[in-house]
């Protein structure tokens, strides 16, 4: 089986390029941005194969020809671009670009050319401000999207439900939660880096780290349950929904404070702190508000998938992977 990933090289696309390789899978990895050497060697020594296509999903032209060339079996569509408020107002249109008209192309080259499954990679954003009111989402919640990342979410999910009625394409939306682990690296496409990694580029720099006096509740997800997950919505033999949660579902108590003392074996000068009442903290969960959990049942329920990486497990794993991959992530070693 061949799949297609678009946004192939950014941080959500190579944690499922690299799940779907590790089982011998045809991967195809489509971007704008070319794939790092280093990342290059890694995931070519894995069982599976892999090829990469360098264009624009803005480009209609070039996504069609893609899907030309390569056939792919199954889609996952992750490209995106993530985008803060500041660049809300700079880069309006290409957001909308990329975002949302870069959807409705690859949705449409899925379903002229064949594709079995598209899996579209949302994010608990398109609940907006829904994910503040409450203790718990599900899929059932009415989302009240609010930023314009949380609108183009929202609104490609809406692509997708129309493309699939219209056309007849299998195409599913994951929602996922915070995410947090390996291949995350500043790619400029991303103005929201995890709470984890601002804390590792502190580390990489010999910076104190100041922590928020109070820790925001988020629904953590590590990005190698992530994968799993989305590639069970693109394998599952039959699926009763067109929206997934793919997240924890549970909270991570003390998170902050629990991955700098993990930290502390390839940091060893790693210095961190609780911010005092008068002092900002130099590292932020992006928003002071705590989020609501997102249930997996349904996912669970129609896949069989639960997450596996509780937080010391997952915290394990990412620093014996940051150990191992300076090279990728440390602008410094490149």
């Amino acid at each position: 089986m061949k799949t297609l990933i678009t946004g192939g090289t950014g941080f959500v696309g190579l944690n499922v390029a690299e799940e779907l390789l590790r089982g011998g899978e045809d991967v195809i990895l489509f971007s704008d941005s070319e794939l790092m050497a280093y990342a290059l060697q890694k995931l070519s020594a894995l069982p599976g194969t892999l090829k990469t296509v360098r264009a624009d999903i803005a480009d209609r032209a070039a996504v069609d020809a893609a899907f030309a060339e390569h056939q792919p079996d199954r889609v996952v569509h992750a490209a995106v671009i993530t985008a803060g408020e500041q660049r809300e107002l700079r880069d309006f249109d290409r957001i909308i670009d990329v975002n949302i008209k870069g959807t409705g192309h690859v949705l449409s080259a899925a379903a002229k050319h064949g594709a079995r499954r598209v899996v579209y990679v949302s994010s608990g954003s398109a609940y907006g401000l829904a994910l503040l009111d409450g203790t718990t989402v599900s899929e059932e919640t009415p989302p009240q999207p609010d930023t314009l990342y949380s609108i183009t979410k929202f609104a490609s999910e809406r692509l997708c439900a129309r493309v699939r009625w219209l056309r007849g394409l299998d195409v599913v939306c994951a929602r996922l939660g915070s995410v947090f682990g390996p291949w995350e690296r500043d790619a400029g496409v991303r103005d929201m880096l995890s709470l984890p990694f601002q804390i590792v580029r502190l580390a990489m720099a010999g910076e104190e780290v100041i922590l928020p006096r109070r820790e925001a509740r988020r629904d953590w997800i590590y990005s190698r349950d992530v994968a799993a997950g989305i590639v069970a919505l693109l394998y599952a033999d039959a699926l009763r929904y067109d929206v997934y949660n793919v997240a924890a579902g549970t909270g991570w108590p003390r998170f902050a404070e629990n991955l700098c003392s993990r930290l502390r074996p390839i940091f060893p000068t790693l210095r961190y702190r609780i911010s005092s009442a008068d002092e900002a903290p130099n590292v932020s969960f992006l928003g002071d508000r705590d989020r609501s959990m997102m249930s997996v049942e349904r996912l669970s329920s129609d896949t069989g998938f639960r997450p596996t990486f509780d937080h010391g497990k997952a915290f394990d794993d990412y620093v014996a992977w940051l150990g191992g991959n300076r090279d990728y992530y440390d602008t410094r070693r490149r």
